[in-house]
């Protein structure tokens, strides 16, 4: 089998390519990246492809397995740059997405805007039909009303249509039979219902991330449809995954069914690599940190699995799916540094992006950015960049830091490169605290899993600065999370909305409105080609306390045997989630359900755990010596370079010390040691005094 897996990021495109022989099942790993090319092109994969495939001695043609993880449709909805589309609701319901809810950016500003929907009021079309919040229909939905609104929204000649009827979670029939109005006079273009796409009370949220999916949806489609060309013109025929923003994988078709769950699909990949690498080296809590050329991603991972969200806001509108818990800033090694007109320094959020990139890419790039920085400062290898691919201009990185930063701040070169920096890492570490410290969570028995090309240059100084335990780095940071990828099944979801107190629900009812969500699975698994004995399920319930607004999701057992129901436990799961997320829990008080939640996933296959070096006999060797600047007190000093393939498990690298790699560059800082584990895993402590 041949694996491979491409990630496309704002500035790079990484490929992972595992080759593994049928017969020994000895495998070899190709790893390789690219500059991504035009936002929304799949011209980088393609390229990307010939290359890691020639490079393997291996034709397109041999790949069996390609998985994929993009940002297109994240970049559409935040740029504003998605379909023109229409959206039907309820009469009197029209100003839906403009009032929206009492969320306000700045809670305390008198001239704070909420967010512009991604459907203007101008683009909205009201129905005559009601369902009131008990699913009985009050107003019907005539054949003549169906026809007359599908005529309406042809006059606005959409790229894609969002219904979104009141209650219509509870019943759906007005929505299907107005998409079958459509259908007659617009059949070419996507329609999608908010009973598939979210069916959950709350109608602006669920209006949302209808619109939502709506929105990004052509984009995502075209996206889709140029991959699949390319890799027809390069001859990969190959079945195509994509990642989804839950953490797992998507046929084209499901993709573009939902295009909502694709949304966050990019930083999806490390999450789950840092989880099965979490898992491998028996560390319980760990928090991820992707930080490549445009942006960065952390996450939490708790008992060694990815912490998940039923929902999220993105721009500060409600996204109500399925997302792994992944908080995104705008740092990476191409973020801007500025002073601002208050004399400020300031690191983000505008991004030289991949064209022209940092100043010392030599592609036009003026500005200074935390790439141009690291080279300053010593950390980065002007010759040494991408293995020697790309050859970085270390003059104009002085130019740029001296111009933009240094001469404004009347500072020293180097002091204006660790500003720079140190800006960065500071927003960083309040994304890490974010995540963890503001959720309860002690982040001091937690490692740092640093990937992405500037990941593990920046990690020892955040780890060092929050007290964390350890900085991870993987043997192959720089195309970690596209590794990720290859480690995921086949995904869907399933949900529906059931008020029902804890008190009076029946083991037979609830058994049998799981089966019914694992209906629908099955029948999207038989769909994507899925044998039955390759699928397995897991299921889920948000509930509250009886009066309580926010609900909390807590694992159900699997329908199986009389026995399979218990309430008595059932219950104290839930008080027990109540006490780790509020901090207490009242078990006097009843609960409900609020929505019952099913996955479907089908298996796929996986590139083996390839064996491991063999133990260090001797200590590790330094290819040279490098003057690095630490920080402001340390200043300049000498740190011993080695190079990541020299090192075996076992070896130690006492700090300051750098290691090279193509994908990446590993610092170690003076008061930090290095010990090389299984699987080539850097791990990077505070040195014991």
């Amino acid at each position: 089998m041949r694996y491979l897996a491409a990630d496309v990021g704002g500035t790079f495109t990484d490929l992972v390519l595992v080759d593994v022989d049928p017969t020994t099942g000895a495998g070899r790993v190709h790893l390789d990246k690219v500059t991504s090319q035009a936002t929304g092109s799949a011209l980088g994969i393609a390229d990307g492809i010939r290359r890691i495939t020639t490079a393997a001695g291996l034709v397109p043609g041999d790949i069996d397995l390609f998985v994929h993880g993009f940002t297109v449709g994240t970049n559409a909805f935040l740029t504003r740059n998605g379909a023109q589309i229409a959206l039907v609701v309820t009469q009197g319901f029209r100003d839906l997405l403009v009032i929206a809810n009492q969320s306000r950016p700045e809670l305390y500003s008198l001239t704070g805007r909420k967010p512009a929907p991604v459907v203007p009021r101008s683009r909205t079309v009201e129905a005559t039909e009601r369902v009131d919040a008990f699913g009985q229909i009050v107003t019907p939905l005539t054949e003549a009303e169906a026809m007359r609104i599908a005529t309406d929204v042809a006059g606005l000649a959409p790229q894609s249509i969002a219904i979104c009827l009141a209650f219509a979670h509870l019943a759906p029939a007005h929505e299907r039979m107005i998409e079958s109005a459509l259908k007659k006079v617009l059949p070419e273009v996507p329609v999608y219902l908010s009973s598939r796409v979210n069916p959950q009370i709350e109608e602006y949220p669920r209006a949302n991330t209808t619109a939502v999916a709506a929105y990004v949806g052509p984009v995502i489609d075209r996206y889709v449809q140029a991959v699949e060309s390319r890799l027809a013109e390069i001859g990969v025929g190959a079945p195509l995954r994509l990642m989804r923003s839950d953490g797992g994988t998507a046929t084209a078709r499901a993709a573009r069914e939902n295009p909502a769950h694709m949304l966050l699909s990019g930083p999806a990949g490390g999450v789950i690599a840092g989880a099965a690498l979490a898992r491998d080296l028996e560390v319980a809590n760990l928090v991820t940190f992707d930080m490549g050329g445009t942006s960065a991603d952390f996450s939490v991972i708790l008992g060694g699995g990815p912490t998940m969200v039923s929902g999220r806001d993105v721009d500060g509108q409600p996204l109500r799916l399925p997302t792994l818990d992944i908080e995104t800033i705008s740092a990476g090694g191409g973020s801007i540094a500025r002073v601002d007109v208050g004399g400020a320094l300031r690191v983000g959020p505008s991004s030289a992006g991949a064209v022209p990139g940092p100043a010392c890419y030599g592609q036009g790039g003026r500005e200074a950015t935390v790439t141009d920085a690291a080279v300053v400062l010593g950390i980065l290898d002007p010759h040494e960049f991408l293995g020697g691919d790309m050859q970085l201009q270390g003059g104009l990185a002085h130019q740029a830091v001296e111009r933009r930063i240094a001469a404004p701040l009347g500072l020293g070169i180097e002091e204006a490169a660790y500003g720079i920096i140190a800006i960065a890492n500071a927003n960083m570490i309040q994304a890490i605290r974010t995540l963890s410290v503001e959720r309860g969570h002690d982040i001091r028995g937690f490692a740092l899993l640093a990937f992405g090309g500037a990941g593990p240059f920046c990690a020892v100084y955040m780890a060092r600065e929050l007290g964390m335990a350890e900085v991870i780095v993987p043997r192959h940071p720089g195309v970690f999370a596209a590794a990720g990828l290859l480690m995921t099944d086949l995904r869907h979801t399933a949900q529906a909305a059931w008020q029902t107190a804890m008190a009076k629900v029946e083991a037979d009812d609830v058994g049998a409105r799981l089966a019914t969500l694992q209906a629908e699975l099955d029948t999207e698994l038989d769909r994507d080609g899925v044998a039955p004995a390759d699928r397995y399920f897991r299921f889920a319930a948000d509930m509250r306390c009886v009066g309580q607004f926010h609900q909390l999701t807590v694992t159900l057992p699997t329908p199986n045997g009389a026995r399979w129901w218990d309430a008595a436990k059932l219950t104290s799961d839930f008080h027990a989630v109540h006490e780790k997320a509020y901090g207490h829990a009242d078990t006097r008080v009843p609960i409900e359900f609020v929505n019952l939640r099913a996955e479907g996933f089908g298996r796929v296959p996986k590139p083996p755990v390839l064996a491991d070096d063999a133990p260090a006999a001797d200590a590790p060797v330094a290819t040279g010596r490098r003057r690095i600047y630490v920080d402001r007190t340390i200043g300049w000093t000498d740190a011993a370079v080695y190079r990541r393939d020299d090192l075996r498990r076992g070896h130690r690298l006492t700090g300051p010390c750098i290691v090279l790699q193509r994908d990446s560059t590993v610092l170690v800082l003076p008061d930090q040691t290095g010990f090389v584990d299984r699987g080539g895993v850097i791990r990077i402590r505070a040195t014991q005094s």
